[in-house]
């Protein structure tokens, strides 16, 4: 293996970036610890790694996955721990196919027991010029070799345990058998006999009682079922929309909703409208998308709007709205001040409007 210098491993860095290990190590396929020198930082500040534990994560160049995997010291020339200064060891056959590993990570752990993971690196191991074509023995993390110790010694336990409870059944059922000879207790036939005269009974007064008791639960679970459904119903929230059509020369769009709530409708009216020149003066410019649901005669709707001149003229305040002159069938548009006689509306403007009100059941068609 040959690695120069230490590798800084920033932690705050986002995980989606990648670091590439190559120049700082590389490793044959076969390698015996081998390691990579790191320095473990959180932006600008080095990481005191006294008393936490560090350990690999990964997937070769074959998908196959590495947890729990190798471990630090701070044994070699430059190392120091509380600088952040360490050298990595990676266990014995974790490197079993050449290529490169780019989902690999470091985790580290504190005294508290929180991890934190590096963001991920890039690892490129080499094909090995002495056991390349040999079967390397499998990877077995130290975790799973512990895991292993721990279930070989619960077997012998269990097995232990087995032979102490024959030995005190077999006690148990001499003693048993004795006093069954000398009639101080009953018999297989005698027993069955007892038991089936108080046990059936019971039995039969259980199953009753079981079979009310569940055509109770039942038809209770029926009835809540119902009435969830109902009020879901009732509660449901609906909508529709429909388009008006631009009128009068003017282009554009023009658009309603209306969501419905029990028994209320929240109406929206929305669009972008064109005016020609000298058209905006006071002007329908579109159909009422609303006005076949709802009633606005007592129903008060509409916004104060920009409107956007094409040429020098400056942006003025007007009143957008349904008309009543057309028996609200049509949307208008109004100098917000009525005041016409001073207004300059040659060029042609643009307006973007949108406007809600609430309508209650007797304002809905």
């Amino acid at each position: 293996m040959a690695y120069k210098d230490y590798l800084e491993v920033d932690i705050e860095k986002p995980v989606s970036t990648f670091v590439d290990l190559t120049n700082y190590f590389q490793a044959r396929v076969g390698d015996a610890k081998a390691y990579c020198k790191l320095h473990i930082k959180s932006g600008s500040n080095s990481i005191d790694m006294t008393n936490k534990k560090m350990t690999f994560y990964g997937k070769d160049s074959n998908a196959t996955p590495f947890a729990a995997a190798g471990g630090f010291d701070d044994d070699q020339p430059g190392d120091d721990r509380q600088l952040g200064l360490i050298t990595f060891y990676f266990p014995d056959g974790i490197f079993q196919k050449e290529g490169k590993w780019q989902e690999a990570y470091f985790k580290i752990q504190g005294e508290d027991g929180s991890d934190i993971s590096t963001v991920n690196l890039t690892l490129n191991v080499l094909p090995s010029q002495v056991e390349m074509g040999i079967s390397v023995r499998p990877f077995i993390p130290e975790l799973e070799k512990t895991r292993t110790k721990i279930n070989q010694a619960l077997r012998e336990m269990n097995a232990q345990q087995l032979l102490n409870q024959i030995e005190s059944m077999k006690t148990t059922v001499g003693a048993y058998t004795d006093l069954i000879e000398q009639h101080a207790v009953l018999n297989k036939p005698e027993t069955v006999d007892l038991i089936s005269g108080i046990v059936n009974p019971f039995r039969q007064q259980l199953t009753s009682q079981m079979n009310t008791l569940s055509s109770s639960i039942t038809s209770q679970m029926n009835a809540v079922k119902a009435n969830v459904t109902e009020q879901i119903e009732k509660n449901k929230v609906t909508y529709e929309y429909f388009n008006g059509t631009m009128i009068n020369g003017c282009t554009g769009w023009c658009g309603g909703c209306l969501v419905y709530i029990q028994n209320i409708a929240i109406g929206f009216i929305m669009g972008w409208t064109h005016f020609p020149e000298k058209s905006w003066k006071n002007i329908n410019f579109a159909t009422n998308p609303l006005s076949s649901k709802v009633d606005f005669a007592n129903l008060p709707a509409g916004a104060t709007v920009m409107l956007i001149p094409a040429g020098s003229t400056a942006r003025r305040a007007m009143k957008c709205a349904p008309d009543e002159g057309s028996h609200f069938q049509q949307i208008g548009l109004w100098n917000s001040n009525s005041d016409y006689n001073s207004e300059s509306y040659n060029d042609a403007a643009n307006i973007t409007y949108e406007f809600s009100f609430v309508a209650s059941p007797d304002q809905l068609k």
